[in-house]
């Protein structure tokens, strides 16, 4: 009996023992691909970025791990620059072994081994055409500039409210033309059904500021790309510039947002921007140039009451169009040393 308990714990030892000697995969394969010239790509794990790892690739996602050729991870800058982060890579040469000289696919397969030479993820697809390029950051980094507006102006609208007649100014785009250029713009009000303009409008607000993680900025990039293009409007979608101004919709509330894209069409030239717009309903007694808000004092209709004629003063409201979104992005350079 007591042979028999002394056998059991030693199982359950043995048991554990494999347990903790298992290798743990990667919480995560989320990761960034950035294409650094024709064909030399790197490879950002989220995970894995900030510490040293092996990786190979193969096109065949069944290939035995043992007759992989597991590399060292490189630096995606110098050494000595700030912010230096790991990266797999895919340079000339091994892209060439890797597809072949006239690839028909662009689809290959990862695995990574940590610094205790455990596997931690294990053929993970990667889709070279889903790479960030220059041209894509160039897209992003650009954005709200293509096209010259001004956001300062305002018109003014009579409007009469429970018998009170009073003046409200608003906001207005103004585009600055170019001589021979003919405008059209989509004004999409962003609400709870809204889900990928809501998301588009989030990515511009944190884009706005500079991200000094490079990781960080490609994915956020990444995705501001992808929803631009995904929700640019139909051609039957867009509505003629008048008067080279686009006017702020007549029942906008404080706190309302928009995206507006607006086209520039010049002989065979297409230019499409986006501005991300926020309104702000401000109202004062007083005048303040800088707010640009303006009081005027409206009669009510003649009333008596303890035998005095009632008089009121009516803040006008103003609504701003600002738009707020500086995209920066760092280019990337390939370390020397790869």
């Amino acid at each position: 009996m007591k042979a028999k308990k002394i056998m059991a714990v030693l199982v359950i030892a043995i048991m554990l023992i494999g347990i903790v000697s298992v290798p743990v995969l990667a919480s995560t394969n989320e990761k960034v691909i950035l294409k650094n010239s024709d064909n030399e790509y790197l490879i950002y794990f989220k995970e894995f970025c900030r510490k040293e790892f092996q990786f190979a690739i193969s096109k065949d996602s069944k290939t035995a791990e043992a007759d992989l050729n597991f590399v060292n991870s490189a630096k995606d800058q110098p050494a000595s620059a700030a912010g230096t982060l790991n990266v797999a890579y895919i340079d000339e040469a091994s892209f060439e072994s890797i597809f072949g000289k006239n690839p028909t696919s662009l689809v290959a397969y990862i695995w990574v081994k940590d610094a205790e030479d455990n596997t931690v993820i294990k053929a993970d697809k990667l889709d070279l055409n889903e790479a960030v390029t220059d041209k894509m950051i160039e897209t992003v980094n650009g954005t709200t500039k293509r096209i010259d507006v001004d956001t300062e102006k305002q018109y003014q609208r009579n409007v009469v409210e429970d018998g009170v007649s009073k003046t409200v100014t608003v906001g207005k785009v103004v585009l600055n033309e170019k001589e021979g250029a003919k405008y059209s713009y989509v004004l999409t009000k962003l609400d709870d059904k809204t889900t990928g303009a809501n998301k588009l409008f989030e990515l511009a607000d944190t884009l706005k500021n500079s991200i000094d993680d490079t990781y960080t900025n490609l994915s956020l990039s990444k995705q501001f790309y992808d929803l631009y293009v995904k929700l640019m409007p139909s051609n039957s979608e867009w509505t003629a510039v008048e008067n080279s101004e686009i006017l702020q919709p007549e029942n906008t509330v404080e706190g309302d947002k928009y995206i507006v894209y607006i086209k520039e069409t010049k002989g065979n030239d297409e230019t499409v921007d986006a501005k991300f717009l926020t309104c702000v309903y401000k109202e004062d007694a007083g005048v303040d140039k800088e707010e640009k808000t303006i009081t005027e004092t409206v009669k009510l209709p003649v009333t008596f009451d303890s035998g005095a004629i009632l008089f009121t003063v009516l803040g006008i409201i103003i609504i701003a169009l600002a738009i707020f979104v500086f995209i920066r992005i760092k280019s990337n350079k390939k370390d020397e040393n790869k």
